[in-house]
């Protein structure tokens, strides 16, 4: 639990491109109002709760204090809930997404009891047939929407709980360690975020994550990026979906090295 949401500097330097398209625009605007008209805090709130997260918001210029107190969103949650941003990847390890399987394709000793015989035959069939490309793994996966709220109507102490689990097959690839090859992390962002939004086009309703150097191998990091295709959805065109995939990720990988000056790619 904590009291203060982190700002994410790296998301705010395309803050101007989501604001030069329309469509971008309506899309945060119809999913703050959705949220509000969702959200039922504000008929039984506490008015001293409301009133010190206001001066709060007011005099920390936490402007996701208030929305969370609105809406039950955060900034960065109300970008990533209208597919503007990928979410956060933390490292494999992490507790969204949740990986079911090995890099070999074997399930976890966690996750046997509650995937479906159905569920592992597809990302097995899966598995077999699709060529990963170079740095790349698939694996079977839930993800989840973090849904953060205040823990009680007395103080500032924020809590964060899983809700929205959607499972698939989620193909993991290694991007260059941003350090490394001399990007900052908002330019190494920006040039992630056009692949996230030409693979929201190409597969709409993937689930797009993006950490940067939760990777490790040889004692050096790197970025990564990791898009799950729920199993409801894409069941019949997943070989399709994630060859496509394949390329626009290559394609992220020679922008990010060209943006920084360099002629080959070692990760």
């Amino acid at each position: 639990m904590n009291s203060v949401l982190p700002r994410e500097e790296e998301v705010e330097a395309i803050f101007s491109q989501i604001l030069a398209s329309p469509d971008s625009c309506k899309k945060l605007m119809d999913i703050f109002y959705d949220v509000m008209d969702d959200n039922h805090l504000l008929e039984a709130d506490n008015p001293k709760h409301f009133s010190k997260v206001l001066f709060y918001a007011y005099q920390n210029g936490d402007i996701s204090a208030l929305l969370l107190k609105l809406c039950g969103k955060s900034m960065f949650d109300l970008l990533r809930e209208a597919y503007l941003i990928p979410k956060r990847f933390h490292g494999k390890s992490g507790e969204n997404p949740v990986l079911l399987t090995n890099p070999e394709g074997e399930l976890l000793p966690e996750a046997q009891k509650i995937v479906s015989g159905r569920e592992y035959s597809k990302f097995k069939e899966t598995y077999k047939n699709h060529i990963c490309a170079p740095r790349s793994k698939l694996y079977l996966a839930d993800g989840y929407d973090i849904v953060r709220s205040y823990v009680n109507d007395t103080d500032m102490e924020i809590t964060e709980k899983r809700e929205n689990k959607r499972r698939g097959i989620m193909i993991l690839y290694a991007l260059p360690d941003t350090k490394k090859i001399g990007l900052t992390e908002a330019q190494a962002y920006a040039v992630v975020w056009d692949t996230f939004h030409n693979i929201q086009k190409e597969a709409p309703h993937a689930i797009v994550y993006y950490g940067q150097e939760t990777g490790l191998k040889k004692e050096q990091t790197f970025d990564e990026i990791g898009i799950l295709l729920p199993i409801r959805e894409f069941e019949k065109k997943m070989l399709h979906h994630l060859s496509e995939i394949d390329g626009l990720v290559l394609a992220c990988r020679e922008k990010m090295m060209k943006k920084a000056g360099m002629e080959s790619l070692e990760l």
